[in-house]
């Protein structure tokens, strides 16, 4: 008799992150892909199957649930603009909070795995390195709904994760998925214009690829349950991280400038939220590298880009 494969679904599909796991699914899987816009002219895996909504409907996105019945279900769709979220807080809620909430439950209907894509940014970044025991303490509306997501999820009648992700490096698969610092870097670069990066803020970047394949592994083969941190194995500060990818990229790093992160003029950011990836180490094959290492695949992965659409 043939094994049932397993059905996995994926929200957000449209954006950076979920656009690399998309290409990483393995074939065993029947992959769903729900986003607001229309499936992009990328040559996906035969095993993707892409849903188009036109809506934020919590009951549209809970009846193509109901109809796909997934194995498991990963959660990247967010509003995660930090200032947007700021002045937007009734919409920021709905998408962040309310919205996986709704999702939810209707995977604890289906016992569907629920994978739910946090962020490094719920600690107050007093200390850095924080561990999955850590206590979330926000500064921002953002961080405040992402917390608050995180204890609906935590409190799930079904297999669950929360996968806090650091800052994420990288080019996007489309070339509509903004939420590329990489790819910002690089066109701001090409245009002669200033490269704003706090020289204050900590983080422990992790290559796109490397979190591809960790939420790949969590959603289909891991049995994890609960929080785990998903970051690279090195601290860097914002600016001597984009001094580094000019150097590896050959970018005229001149544009780069330095500045401290507070400002009273935009929503409170915290210092140093680096993350301690030791427990995903521990526990998952997907192998972790550090900062150098993530530059050298993700430039490897740039150039044949280049050499396959030459602009």
């Amino acid at each position: 008799m043939e094994k049932c494969r397993m059905r996995i679904l994926i929200t957000g599909a449209s954006g950076f992150v979920a656009g690399h796991i998309l290409m990483n699914i393995p074939p065993h899987c029947d992959v769903y892909a729900i986003s607001r816009k229309d499936k992009p002219p990328i040559d996906f895996p035969s095993n993707v199957k892409w849903i188009t909504t036109n809506s934020e409907s919590s009951k549209e996105w809970m009846k193509i649930i109901d109809e796909v019945m997934p194995t498991a279900l990963i959660h990247t769709s967010a509003m995660a603009d930090i200032d947007q979220c700021e002045k937007e807080k009734p919409k920021a809620y709905y998408v962040n909070v309310e919205l996986t909430k709704c999702l939810l439950e209707v995977c604890e209907k289906h016992s569907t795995k629920f994978l739910f894509c946090s962020s490094d940014t719920v600690f107050d970044g007093a200390k850095g390195m924080y561990k999955e025991e850590d206590i979330p303490i926000p500064l921002n509306y953002y961080a405040k709904t992402k917390v608050e997501a995180e204890k609906i999820v935590l409190n799930a009648k079904t297999s669950k994760v929360i996968a806090r992700i650091a800052l994420v490096m990288g080019f996007p698969v489309y070339p509509y998925a903004s939420n590329s610092f990489m790819a910002r870097m690089e066109q701001r670069i090409r245009e002669c214009k200033s490269v704003p990066m706090p020289e204050d803020e900590y983080r422990t970047p992790i290559d796109v690829i490397t979190l591809a394949k960790a939420l790949i592994e969590l959603a289909i083969s891991s049995s994890y349950d609960g929080i785990i941190h998903l970051a690279g194995n090195d601290r860097v500060s914002r600016y001597e991280m984009a001094n580094l990818i000019c150097d590896e990229m050959n970018w005229d790093k001149k544009y780069i400038v330095p500045y401290i992160i507070d400002n009273p003029n935009r929503a409170p950011r915290p210092k140093d939220v680096s993350l301690d990836n030791r427990r995903a180490k521990k526990l998952l094959k997907t192998q972790f590298l550090g900062f150098h290492d993530e530059l050298k695949r993700i430039k490897e992965i740039y150039l044949k880009s280049i050499q396959n659409n030459p602009k």
